[in-house]
């Protein structure tokens, strides 16, 4: 159920779909690794309010980094790249029910976008889980 946190083997397989999903793939080595918030199409019409999430993504500060992106949605909730990053911090917090949503929400607002197939990979992996 997507309200419940990830087990152990749903957040490996979420690793990996985030993994092939990510442009910059540093996924080898024994500690986890994190996809890095990647510049993408949008982010020149991106207010500047989304710039602290991606700082704060960088530095591996998720929950500041989630908590900035969805101002961000409040502010403009049309930019599915907000979305999507959104969904990439909350993975990270172990939080699949805010990850799903936002994820959900990137789909609809992007169904064009090159991420979509991997982000539908990890929603079906999500939504599988006992």
């Amino acid at each position: 159920m997507a309200t419940e946190y990830l087990t152990a083997r749903g957040r490996a397989a979420l690793l990996v779909a985030l993994c092939l999903a990510s442009a910059a793939s540093a996924c080898g080595g024994a500690a986890r690794s994190t996809p890095r918030v990647a510049p993408v199409a949008s982010t020149a019409r991106q207010s500047e309010s989304c710039q602290p999430g991606v700082a704060a993504f960088d530095r591996r500060e998720f929950s500041a980094a989630a908590a900035a992106f969805d101002q961000c949605i409040s502010a403009n909730p049309a930019d599915a790249y907000t979305y999507y990053r959104a969904g990439l911090a909350y993975y990270e917090i172990n939080r699949a029910d805010l990850m799903v949503t936002r994820f959900e929400s990137f789909v609809r607002l992007a169904p064009d976008a090159p991420e979509r197939p991997e982000v539908e990979s990890i929603l079906r992996t999500a939504r599988a889980r006992p």
